[in-house]
């Protein structure tokens, strides 16, 4: 029999995380939009050299802030590729010895429009050959790079749920799947062989003598490899059917490859650039072995912090035995079956502590339970296993020949369901929000619909924020994601996200990043309302038991609790408005935020590089800023104040632009 071993897996590993030094030849700087002079938080920036070959990577700060240290003295240039964007590229930049060289990288917005650059069919082997394959493996390339960047560290805790299962050679299961759990530090869910071993021995080998044969898959830094490029030639696809909405660029072994090898897809979404997936088969297997449905699927997913990762994977490996041929003609292999296997990531964390992503795609956890032989069988021409998610199991359980699982596992269903009761993905119900410990919207989006804070639309070349996602309250504009930290959760009724082309029918152009409504306040009863009961009478006092008299004027007992109760009942700690402070003796904003929001005062941020002074907080006036530090808040009387705002260092510079990391205080007058 021909067997198959399981893509090799990375084992948990936990490494310590020592500070970097400032080494030889470095190049320290700031990236920042040229249109608004905003800096660029959570950009990748590189470090090529004359050949084009990257040397070295890094991620900015939220002051848009990086450091890169060049391997050796010599000449080199800064680039910087936003998905969906064209390339920075800097010119040269000649870093010797000990040098520490400042860098100012000022990026054009200028979106790349895939639809209109891809035509259907261009073939190249060599990447820089022709313009759709160039623009579609610019935008791959970046992501891949950074998979394979963040792979190098174990920064990040995985819970992965695997699977196993045996197959059918027509693809229908056979018997119990086997399921468990892992978690823990990794570098990352999966990992190939190294590229120059797989282009000399193929992604196919021997096992040994009757041990039959390991398939090995691609990972990241297999796909961006030289030996990888060298060996496979590349065409632009149009996606159909369910890939309608990607954009594709398919790769075949180049002509005289002779060892076992891969050829598959790489998927982009058309509108936004952002590598979904890859899916590949096997060709030229061992001992002309047939097997189209042989072959395997890797998805990619981008975190709100910029980085990228994997997070579901599988890989089919065919059972092959050897038959007689007709006419007495020897003996050849035929397929009698595959092993699936593959996984997904439950959760992500960081080192911090902080969700980046959390599973809740509740059809494919019902899907690899109680999933029919239709959903299991792939056709020929696409026969890559689709990765699905898999619930926690007490023990691994091998496969049976009975055709039903044993009672003690647990459903993938109901362990993905407790998380959230609300079966609609683009819901958050007030049960939902109940059943979590988030304080605000942001927390329970963040720990319920994290796929909600990425979703993009269409970028408008005059308008660069329409693919952002807006936040709604009410039905009212109520501005960008991070508003979402002022709504408590405790008012919260029910948030529900509208796509790109449901949220321009109902809010108007300009909404193509989608747009989060939350609604709050009660829910009106249905019932008939029952009438209290009177309440008591008043005590009546004590014999010769003076009257309590309340002194008058401001500064009082009674009004100092009142105070207190006022501060206690806000939920907002960035907003202070005139209902708060009614009745305070304070004459002046400076006073005011004194009493209300000393914390205000003394916020913080990262301090630039370049401006010392980045870290103060400073004060806007009708959404402009003034110049001088908080006193100027002492010329502002607080009885023709509207409302005060505190904005974060994140928030600040995103629309006052850099140098704005200690936050703004923002005064709004009647």
């Amino acid at each position: 029999m021909v067997g198959a071993k399981k893509l090799a897996l990375v084992p948990t590993v936990c490494l310590l995380a020592l500070p970097v030094l400032v080494a030889a030849q470095s190049v320290r700087g700031q990236l920042t939009d040229s249109l608004t002079r905003a800096s660029i938080p959570d950009a990748f920036v590189t470090l090529i050299d004359d050949q084009g070959a990257e040397r070295a990577r890094a991620i900015t700060n939220a002051a848009g802030e990086f450091l890169l240290t060049a391997p050796a003295p010599g000449s080199y240039r800064l680039r910087s590729k936003r998905i969906g964007f064209r390339p920075y590229v800097s010119a040269p930049l000649t870093l010797q010895g000990t040098d520490v060289v400042s860098f100012q990288a000022m990026v054009h917005p200028i979106p790349v429009a895939l639809a209109s650059v891809v035509v259907e069919g261009e073939r190249q082997c060599d990447l820089v050959g022709g313009a759709s394959v160039a623009a579609l493996w610019d935008e791959i390339h970046e992501a891949l790079a950074a998979v394979a960047w963040t792979s190098r560290l174990p920064n990040y805790w995985y819970d992965l749920a695997h699977f196993q299962r045996e197959l059918t050679a027509s693809g229908r299961r056979k018997g119990a799947d086997s399921t468990w759990r892992d978690a823990g530090y990794r570098l990352v869910p999966v990992k190939s062989a190294p590229p120059e071993e797989l282009e000399a021995q193929g992604f196919v080998i021997s096992a040994g003598e009757g041990a039959g044969w390991i398939y090995r898959g691609p990972d990241a830094d297999v796909l961006v490899s030289t030996p990888f490029l060298r060996t496979h030639c590349f065409e632009t696809k149009q996606g159909r059917d369910e890939t309608d909405h990607l954009v594709g660029l398919a790769f075949t072994p180049a002509k005289g490859r002779t060892l076992s090898d891969i050829a598959g897809t790489l998927w982009i979404d058309r509108k936004t650039a952002e590598l979904r997936f890859v899916d590949y088969t096997y060709t030229r297997l061992p001992e002309d072995l047939v097997a189209p449905r042989a072959g395997g699927r890797i998805e990619f997913l981008r975190l709100p912090s910029g980085t990228w990762i994997v997070h579901n994977w599988a890989i089919r490996m065919p059972l092959a035995v050897l038959k007689q041929r007709p006419m007495a003609m020897g003996t050849a292999p035929e397929v009698v079956g595959f092993i699936e296997t593959g996984g997904n990531a439950v959760e992500i964390k960081t080192r911090g502590g902080a969700v980046v992503y959390r599973s809740d795609s509740l059809a494919a956890a019902l899907a690899s339970v109680a999933a029919t032989s239709a959903s299991v069988m792939a056709a020929a021409t696409d026969p890559a296993p689709q990765p699905v998610g898999m619930g926690a199991a007490p023990a691994a359980v091998s496969p049976a020949s009975s055709g039903s699982a044993p009672d003690t596992i647990v459903p993938a269903a109901a362990v993905i369901a407790a998380r959230s009761k609300s079966h609609n993905t683009n819901l958050i119900t007030q049960e939902d929000v109940q059943g979590t410990t988030a304080t605000d919207a942001y927390s329970i989006v963040q720990e319920l619909r994290p796929m909600w804070m990425r979703s993009r639309g269409t970028i408008s070349i005059h308008d660069p924020t329409a693919g952002n996602v807006q936040v709604y309250l009410n039905g009212q504009q109520f501005g960008e994601l991070s508003r979402l930290r002022e709504i408590p959760a405790q008012e919260i009724r029910e948030i529900r996200f509208f796509t790109g082309s449901e949220a321009q029918l109902r809010f108007g152009a300009g909404h193509e990043g989608g747009v989060i409504d939350v609604r709050t306040g009660a829910i009106a009863p249905t019932g008939p309302i029952a009438k209290a009961p009177p309440p008591p009478p008043p005590p009546l006092a004590a014999p010769n038991t003076p009257p309590t008299i309340i002194p008058a004027g401001n500064d009082t007992a009674a009004f100092r609790a009142s105070a207190e109760r006022r501060r206690a009942a806000s939920h907002n700690q960035n907003v202070l408005d005139p209902a708060e402070y009614e009745g305070t003796s304070a004459t002046d904003v400076l006073s005011l935020i004194q009493q209300f929001r000393p914390n205000w005062l003394v916020t913080r941020g990262r301090t630039s590089i370049y401006d010392q002074s980045a870290g103060e907080v400073h004060v806007a006036l009708n959404g402009g800023i003034l110049t001088g530090d908080v006193s100027r808040l002492r010329d502002f009387q607080i009885m023709n104040v509207r409302v005060l705002r505190f904005l974060t260092a994140g928030e600040a510079q995103q629309r006052y632009g850099s140098g704005h990391t200690g936050g703004v205080i923002e005064v709004w007058m009647k």
